[in-house]
């Protein structure tokens, strides 16, 4: 087998897994410790700054129409931040990935109650926004001719949403538990059938959490997880999960491995290079039969905090100082 044909094979397998039954509405970031807004409503305000992120991934480099996914999103606590604790945050996101003939646009709002306990915070999170999805299928150049399962387009398909989350953390540990997308849309509002069921997002839920060990005055370790399950009623993708490890020097360097359990080691460093700026990339190696025909996948994320009281600056981590 040549390398175009392996291409040909993987961007067919992900047309499929993306438009048919079986397509999972989430973006997927291997940096998720840095983007917990995109997954959970309830991280809204967390870090009791205004923030700004910023991500971008080039997934599986050199495969042509492989996915490439961009985010930016800003979140705060509202209120006068002289306040030592604010009980409500909101939040906005816009994200775009492309992967083959598709494109799917994703707006989205997000609201948090936090409720402070002795030691640590409960906040409960909502989502609210819609995707604009497209498919350009007859662009495909088919094996088969007049494949009916691609003899249609679908252009900026209004798919709204909403989701829903807990998070409760405190300056050494933090778990999560959320539904990014409630509802099952309809990619095709003509209810256009492939392989006879109509294709529809996937609902995931997500469980997330991570705990620091200090090893000295240096040296923290943290390790984490994030477990994906993704399932409606006509299918249901493989449990997915991501098992980190991180060192942390200074509370500003951060080095880390993660597995994910779809066969993929991810390498990843951090540095909070200001006290309002901070700067992540990410990289995975997959160790499938697809190792060897493509590049890996980049991941860049930065980030910045609007610090008006340098005092109450807190990490991207959970809530501990600089």
């Amino acid at each position: 087998m040549n390398g175009n044909f392996i291409t040909n094979v993987a961007l067919a397998v992900l047309i499929l897994l993306a438009g048919q039954v079986c397509a999972q509405s989430d973006q997927h970031y291997t940096l998720f410790m840095y983007n917990k807004l995109l997954y959970n409503p309830a991280y809204t305000g967390s870090r009791d700054v205004a923030s700004v992120n910023a991500v971008y991934r080039d997934q599986w480099d050199g495969i042509n129409g492989a996915p490439k996914t961009v985010s930016v999103s800003a979140d705060g606590p509202v209120g006068s931040y002289m306040k030592a604790f604010r009980k409500v945050a909101i939040g906005l996101s816009a994200g775009n990935e492309k992967a083959g003939v598709e494109n799917n646009t994703i707006l989205k709002a997000y609201y948090a109650y936090r409720i402070r306990l002795k030691k640590s915070v409960l906040s409960f999170g909502l989502s609210g926004g819609a995707n604009l999805y497209s498919a350009g299928y007859s662009d495909l150049n088919l094996y088969q001719q007049n494949d009916p399962n691609f003899s249609y387009n679908i252009k900026n398909a209004v798919l709204p949403n909403f989701g829903a989350g807990a998070y409760w953390y405190s300056n050494k540990y933090y778990a999560g538990f959320s539904v990014p997308n409630l509802l099952e849309d309809y990619y095709d509002k003509k209810e256009v059938k492939i392989n006879n069921k109509i294709a529809r997002q996937i609902r995931g839920y997500y469980l997330s959490g991570g705990y620091v060990f200090r090893l000295n005055e240096i040296i923290e370790i943290e390790p984490q997880l994030l477990a994906r399950y993704a399932v409606n009623s006509d299918y249901r993708l493989p449990f997915n999960c991501d098992i980190n490890i991180t060192a942390i020097a200074l509370e500003r360097f951060m080095a880390g491995l993660t597995y994910r359990t779809d066969k993929s080691i991810e390498f990843i460093v951090h540095v909070q290079a200001t006290k309002k700026l901070n700067i992540g990339y990410a990289y995975d190696y997959m160790v499938s039969g697809l190792n060897g025909y493509n590049g890996g996948t980049h991941e860049i994320v930065v980030g910045y905090d609007f610090v008006r009281d340098m005092s109450k600056f807190l990490t991207p981590r959970f809530i501990k100082k600089f």
